[in-house]
């Protein structure tokens, strides 16, 4: 009798221990809240990642200004917020098969909240052949991903021109900057940083195009009328991979002898712009976008904030040379083999996307006229450069005033973009 005793006590320990690891809510979670099953941006607690760690009393978590604390009840979580002192409402959360889910209310609106643990991340990063069936001409949350990728592996692929054609020259997707993606990047969360470094970036035909007028956000009026009485058309280039150069199709006798070297670059490097945001291809903006900088070529790293889960990652616009300012409208628009790598830097938000390459820090800055986006790259910087190095208002004023650079990347779409630049150099004599 004893020993059956001692069996069934071993047993209900044995299951009580299973329970209680069953119902262990600590560590990382990517979660969701929806009110009446949509996103609602003016709630406090929105997508995002969720540590929760384990204290005597329960568990605890931060987010943001929000601290969420969270008490037992036999195998569910009540999570209650708190922002300032003051509630801010709170959930009773069920754990099965891995997975969060619960409701409850934020402010007063009832919500329900979903959770998963982030996916496991291969032994070794992997290099995905991604051959595109199709393209998009949008920036959107709403895309389903073509690939789940997880940060260190890298993507090799295709991109086409801006009017949608292949490397036969072959049309596959409407004209306007048709984008290669989106790709899920594996525990991308809303306030961490994509880093896409470009490392491979090259032109794969033997033409392009480009429209044979200066753009007319370029040009006074007066210039403009002038020009009224010419043809609107587009100049054909020929590009010689193996020399590394284009040269004009059919050029006048002043342009004959004019060579350019090549430098292939994305016009457009995004991720799905923040709420529910869809905005078109030809849109730049802190999501990245059609920044049209020449900057953004093989060699180079890209550091993008991210907004949505996943981050969502597309690209396109290739172009085999472009001067600042892509004055006509466009660059040398052609089709271009791409390689990226991916990765990821958790919880660190940047305002606007920066660029690295051998020589340069860069931050794009973009608005409405070419004012409002040198004022967003300096702000940036500025911003930069405190986080950074630790620098004071005093200290920026004296470095930028001596190191700053400024590049005109882009004046012809809706939106401008200044790209505000500092040598590594200059960079290399302050101390951290």
């Amino acid at each position: 009798m004893n020993k059956l005793v001692s069996l069934s006590a071993a047993l209900l320990l044995l299951s009580s221990g299973a329970a209680l690891a069953a119902t262990d809510f600590s560590g990382t979670w990517e979660f969701s809240v929806r009110e009446f099953g949509d996103h609602n941006f003016y709630l406090p607690l929105t997508d995002g990642r969720l540590v929760l760690e384990k204290r005597a009393s329960g568990y605890v978590a931060h987010n943001g200004p929000l601290t969420l604390n969270g008490t037992p009840d036999k195998d569910d979580l009540k999570l209650d917020c708190e922002q300032g002192g003051k509630s801010c409402g709170g959930f009773a959360l069920k754990l099965s098969g891995g997975q969060l889910s619960g409701s409850g209310t934020l402010s007063g609106i009832p919500v329900t909240f979903t959770g998963r643990r982030p996916a496991a991340r291969p032994a070794a990063a992997t290099v995905h052949d991604y051959d595109p069936k199709g393209f998009h001409n949008f920036y959107s949350p709403a895309i389903a991903p073509v690939m789940r990728i997880f940060p260190g592996d890298s993507i090799k692929t295709r991109t086409l021109d801006s009017r949608g054609q292949d490397f036969d020259g072959k049309p596959r997707a409407p004209r306007g900057n048709p984008l290669t993606g989106p790709f899920y990047v594996e525990g991308a969360m809303p306030g961490d940083t994509l880093v896409v470094h470009l490392d491979k970036v090259r032109t794969n035909r033997d033409s392009a195009y480009q429209t044979n007028l200066i753009a007319s956000t370029a040009l006074e009026s007066g210039y403009l009328r002038e020009l009224a009485k010419h043809d609107a058309g587009f100049t054909s280039w020929k590009i010689d991979a193996a020399a590394g150069t284009a040269t004009i199709v059919n050029p006048s006798g002043k342009m004959g002898a004019y060579t350019i070297k090549l430098s292939p670059m994305l016009g457009c490097v995004g991720v799905a712009p923040p709420r529910d945001e869809v905005l078109g291809s030809g849109h730049l903006g802190p999501f990245g976008g059609n920044m049209d900088s020449p900057q953004v070529r093989e060699g180079a790293t890209l550091y993008i904030p991210v907004f949505q889960p996943g981050a969502l990652l597309y690209f396109g616009d290739g172009h085999a040379q472009q001067g600042e300012g892509e004055l006509p409208g466009q660059g040398l628009e052609t089709s271009l083999d791409v390689q990226l790598t991916v990765n990821l830097v958790q919880s660190k938000a940047l305002a606007q996307p920066r660029l690295e390459n051998s020589d340069y820090v860069m931050i794009m800055g973009n608005g409405v006229t070419v004012d409002a986006a040198m004022k967003s790259a300096t702000t940036e910087m500025s911003r930069w450069l405190a986080d950074a190095y630790g620098l004071t208002p005093q200290d920026i004023a004296a470095f930028l005033g001596t190191a700053m650079e400024y590049d005109i990347a882009e004046v012809v779409d809706s939106e401008y973009g200044v790209t505000a630049k500092v040598r590594k150099d200059a960079l290399a004599q302050l101390r951290k």
